[in-house]
């Protein structure tokens, strides 16, 4: 890990080297105080919880979830749900970062966090640049935040084609992220009763809907490949 955050620190112009240092630069929107969790049943560990918490290098646990919004829509987009990450330090303080869309599972390394966050809202971050051609509406996002966060930071971000978009997984050995991403939200967000439940298999076109996987380098530069 010693060998992948120096990669990231030496790379001026790389896309990640850039989101590093631009995290925590800038603050969130009006408003964005996120959903609280209740017992009313979609914060179910099945129904809207993104897996069992994940542990930074100072034993922080860091975790997300998400709800549906207050007005979803009939169709899925950027304004149908909102999520949270949640940081719990050994010491039991708690602090969060709200985003619209799904958020995945995030992973920890070093001083960073990486996830995905499907349906995003773009204004919820600093968008560094595309790796995509689909309209906004067609897009997820990879984002990075520097460890510890507060709830005034602002996650920097790349975005990839795919409304929905898997845990990212880190390759440290190769300085890169993978992901897979896709137009099919039955296909991404299956074990999820609480999309199921709204939306069940509603793809944003069926004729032309794929599904990819990006490999994000450190030097900022990516490939993709087209798995269906």
């Amino acid at each position: 890990m010693k060998c992948l955050k120096m990669t990231i620190k030496a790379i001026s112009l790389a896309t990640f080297a850039w989101l590093a240092m631009q995290v925590g630069a800038s603050t969130m929107g009006p408003g964005m105080t996120g959903p609280a969790m209740t017992n009313g049943g979609t914060f179910g560990m099945m129904n809207g919880m993104a897996g069992a918490p994940v542990l930074g290098p100072d034993g922080t646990a860091y975790l997300a979830s998400y709800v549906p919004a207050f007005i979803p829509g009939p169709v899925p987009s950027n304004n149908s749900f909102q999520s949270r990450i949640v940081a719990v330090t050994p010491a039991g303080a708690v602090s969060s970062l709200t985003v619209s869309g799904i958020v995945s599972r995030p992973v920890v390394s070093g001083n960073l966090l990486v996830a995905s966050a499907s349906l995003p809202d773009f204004s919820d971050y600093t968008v560094w640049t595309s790796f995509g051609s689909n309209s906004p509406s067609a897009q997820s996002v990879v984002y990075l935040v520097s460890l510890p966060f507060s709830t005034a930071a602002k996650p920097v971000a790349v975005s990839v084609d795919g409304s929905f978009a898997s845990t990212p997984v880190i390759d440290a050995a190769r300085n890169r992220i993978l992901v897979t991403t896709t137009d099919f939200g039955y296909g991404m967000m299956s074990g999820s009763s609480t999309y199921n439940a709204m939306y069940g298999n509603y793809s944003f076109n069926a004729t032309t809907a794929k599904t990819y996987m990006y490999i994000l380098n450190f030097d900022g530069t990516y490939s993709r490949v087209t798995l269906q």
